[in-house]
């Protein structure tokens, strides 16, 4: 009778790990299936390939990410939100997406400086503006047609 708020919070816990590995069979299933039609498109040009002699690509650690991500990610939040958004809480988003802990004062400056980085690189290639609210605040940015 003692464990009952244990057993409660174990079966919490089973029932959210229980939806977080469906969801992941779920990604799967979707994964293995795109999987499957690329290798058939590859098929048709090359059907003499092995596709199973061939590489496997990696997967980046959560603080990085193919090239071009992290930028369109930023575009995306930009066109959701109504309001701009500051370097921060863009940072922010991505490490939330990621499953990055934000309180690891390491890899959060280094979600802000890439962060910084690629908004930097789509202000100079015309696709957002930035602005400042104050001295030492961070910027506030937008999409560059949003003004």
């Amino acid at each position: 009778m003692g464990y009952d708020l244990t057993v409660q919070g174990l079966l919490r816990k089973r029932a959210e790990l229980a939806g977080e590995v469906e969801g992941l069979r779920a990604q799967l299933r979707t994964l293995l299936s795109a999987l499957q039609n690329v290798d058939a498109a590859i098929l048709i040009f090359r059907p003499d390939i092995e596709l199973d002699d061939l590489p496997e690509g990696s997967v980046p650690a959560p603080f990085t990410g193919f090239r071009g991500e992290i930028q369109r990610f930023l575009l995306d939040v930009m066109r959701e939100s109504a309001d701009p958004l500051n370097t921060f809480e863009l940072a922010d988003r991505i490490m939330a997406k990621r499953g990055i802990d934000a309180s690891d004062r390491i890899h959060a400056t280094l979600i802000r400086r890439r962060t910084g980085y690629a908004l930097s690189k789509l202000r100079k290639a015309g696709k957002v503006s930035s602005r400042a609210t104050g001295k030492g605040a961070p910027l506030q940015w937008t999409l560059a047609d949003a003004h």
